[in-house]
């Protein structure tokens, strides 16, 4: 009992702590001080800025109502507040003529610029409450608070349009040298869900100096370099992309929970939660200050490991040390271990894979289970269960490990064992991807600690499962939001890998039988759970398509439900008129002929290629112009920017595209030398009047529209 208490009880504390910090702090009232953060006042301007909340796409009426709406509430704060206008392209040709709100303080001073940004259109399917309102309204009551205020450097917000196009919002701003000189660091607000904390995820390289500054700003900082290293590796983009590209240093704030309501008719003012507001307001504002009234010009050249403590306060190091760190305390484990018997502590290393194996193992099988219900949707309405499942597990997987071996060992050596597997994944990691290392080996040092003040077993996995729960529970809690279904038996792993500084003391078979049965017992429960609800729909988008290549009109759908299938004849989609795409399975049906004015497409010779002209004779959205054979120079005479560190090829490998928002004509000059293929297209954010019954027959579905929405297309085809 006393064993138990001394280790678990401070992991069942941490845990309760990290699912309260999870959520954010406490909304401040309207009555809070002028210079404080208020996210209540914050949710008025919300409410003001979104007006009827529909959608508001670059390009749009309502896109530009909600802009005007915006420099009023600057203007009425007494910032000057000037308008961008501008035809800008990103690297992979994508388009649009943007208006960006630039906002500053009257007689600020020159030189360095601290930039604020967020982004105030949204996709076709929403009204863009969190993505990116919320952001929006940061900025808004951010520059409530400071009014008034002197700081040693300038400070601008930029609102910026077509960031869901392609970042186009940015791309203008950085295209105005006017614009963005003297810009030093960007603080820019996001969400990608809908609520939870506002995490610092992402920095440019070079980012010590920064977080040096951050550590000493914010007052709950969810922040961590594992973040920051993941993200390098995705394929996500943000406005801070561009900035980065050129060179400016910049930090990025989100939060990432909720992704059922993201891009979606239920991303509204009802479902932008005030804490998340409160929490990007008091990141942003202690931020903003720090940074106004920093040496912007003391930068560093290499980056810092940083990490919170359950969102108490940042810690951080040179990111260089970390390998020394490990490397020492191995050397130091391995002298203060060398009373206990090797073999002993080699079935302790032995234990702490195969708990790793039996998590991948078990995970998959109980994945597999919980997932039997999803229809292989990777964010269903409650994924509680599926997530216990995983945690289930985890641990019972480190416990059939350790009850394997524990009877040819002691416990103490295979907490070193355990330790010293922890130690070559915090080295290894060092060397590769250095901002995650810290995960590994600060519970690896904490093995070392216990083990030079010769702690018994007890004392001993106590301590390093406190410490590695602080780092390693709240990521737990996030790893569904940010990965999904498809790839929970992530945290399957991670929580064996964690449990193995503790599995040795409650080494018995039959404990790992019970959790292992209760994660099964969870993944039956999630299994029998439906996968959408009222409130968490399917997200299910229509489009209605008129190319000239077709016999005939047709309607499309990403997947079949009952209702639709009774709506229409639909069949698997047609992938030879689509050669383009990058495989994906979807369905049509045979539509009736709106008898929409097709986009029309001209081309002429010129030297080396050919100049293409793409008209949308019904004022879309947007138009779109496909090629193979040729290569995109530039679009409507601007040529696209340099390729940003990370990109992202969007079309097949055969074709390039060149796309405009926002322009009835798109004039685009490509290099060529032989045949090509080309299809102009042209898209807007509505569904025609005649596909009621399937809008009927969707949302009888439990289903909504996502991202572009239900849209409406025209194609054309020719060969040049």
């Amino acid at each position: 009992m006393r064993r138990a208490i001394a280790v678990l009880l401070p992991l069942a504390i941490i845990f309760a702590i990290a699912l309260w910090r999870a959520e954010g702090p406490a909304p401040k009232p309207e009555s809070a001080p002028a210079n404080d953060f208020s996210a209540t006042r914050a949710t008025q301007t919300l409410r003001t800025i979104l007006g009827d909340q529909t959608p508001h796409p670059i390009g749009t009426a309502s896109n530009a109502r909600v802009r005007a709406r915006i420099v009023e509430q600057f203007r009425s704060l007494g910032y000057e507040t000037t308008t961008q206008s501008r035809f800008a392209c990103n690297a992979n040709a994508t388009c649009g003529q943007v208006t960006n709100v630039i906002a500053h303080a009257s007689g600020a001073p020159r030189g360095d610029t601290v930039l604020l940004t967020a982004h105030y259109d949204s996709v076709g399917a929403g009204p863009g409450a969190s993505d990116d309102a919320v952001g929006v309204v940061t900025l808004l009551e951010t520059a409530r608070a400071i009014r008034g205020e002197r700081f040693r450097n300038r400070v601008v917000f930029l609102v910026d349009d077509g960031e869901e196009a392609g970042l186009l919002g940015a791309e203008a701003f950085v295209a105005d040298q006017e614009l963005s000189r003297g810009v030093s660091v960007v603080i820019n607000v996001e969400n990608r869900g809908t609520y939870g904390a506002s995490n610092m995820f992402e920095t440019s390289r070079g980012n010590r100096w920064m977080i040096r500054h951050l550590a000493g700003a914010l007052a709950r900082p969810q922040a961590s370099s594992l973040f920051y290293t993941i993200y390098n590796l995705l394929p996500n983009d943000t406005d801070v992309t561009v900035f980065k590209r050129e060179g400016i240093a910049a930090m990025n704030f989100a939060s990432i929970r909720g992704v059922n309501w993201y891009h979606t008719p239920l991303d509204d003012a009802a479902h932008a939660s005030p804490r998340t507001l409160q929490h990007h307001g008091d990141n942003i504002l202690a931020t903003l200050r720090a940074f106004a009234n920093a040496d912007l010009g003391a930068r560093s050249g290499t980056d810092a490991t940083y990490f919170d403590l359950l969102g108490f306060t940042l810690i951080w190091w040179p990111q260089e040390w970390t390998l020394w760190i490990a490397v020492a305390s191995l050397v130091l484990l391995t002298i203060a271990a060398r009373r206990e018997r090797p073999r002993a502590m080699t079935f302790g290393v032995l234990a702490a894979f195969a708990a790793i194996a039996f998590a991948l193992l078990g995970g998959v099988a109980v994945a597999w289970l919980a997932r039997r219900g999803s229809e292989d949707i990777n964010f269903v309405a409650d994924p509680r269960a599926p997530v216990a499942s995983m945690w289930l597990i985890g641990i019972a997987a480190a416990l059939f490990a350790a009850a394997i071996f524990r009877r040819r060992s002691e416990e103490k050596a295979m907490l070193y064992g355990a330790a010293f597997v922890w130690h070559a994944i915090g080295i290894a990691l060092a060397l590769t991807l250095g901002g995650a290392a810290f995960l590994f080996v600060v519970p690896a040092v904490a093995v070392t600690v216990c083990a030079l003040a010769r702690l018994d077993e007890t004392w001993t996995s106590a301590i390093a499962s406190t410490v590695a729960a602080i780092l390693i529970f709240p990521l737990g809690l996030l790893l569904y939001d940010a990965l999904g279904g498809r790839l929970m038996i992530v945290i399957a792993v991670f929580i064996a890998i964690f449990c193995t500084l503790s599995a040795p003391l409650f080494a018995r078979t039959r404990n790992g039988i019970v959790l292992a049965a209760l994660a099964v017992v969870c993944a039956i429960i999630a299994m029998m759970q439906p996968a959408f609800t009222r409130e968490r729909p399917r997200h299910l988008s229509l489009a209605y398509v008129d190319d000239a290549a077709a016999r005939s009109p047709r309607w499309i759908a990403g997947t079949l439900t009952d209702p639709l299938r009774r709506a229409a004849s639909f069949r698997p989609g047609d992938a030879s008129l689509t050669p383009w795409s990058r495989g994906g399975v979807w369905f049509e049906a045979t539509a009736p002929n709106a008898r929409l004015p097709r986009v029309t497409m001209q081309a002429e010779k010129t030297n080396g290629g050919f100049r293409i002209r793409v008209r949308t004779n019904r004022r879309a959205n947007r138009v779109a112009l496909l090629l193979r054979g040729a290569k995109v120079l530039r679009v409507n005479g601007v040529t696209p920017p340099p390729r940003p560190a990370r990109f992202r090829e969007r079309s097949g490998d055969e074709w390039q595209s060149a796309i405009a928002y926002g322009v009835e004509e798109m004039v685009v000059d490509v290099a060529a030398t032989g045949r090509v293929d080309a299809v102009a297209s042209d898209t807007s954010f509505r569904f025609p009047a005649i596909g009621a019954a399937l809008v009927r027959a969707r949302n009888a579905s439990i289903a909504m529209p996502v991202h572009d929405g239900d849209v409406t297309i025209t194609r054309t085809r020719a060969t040049l």
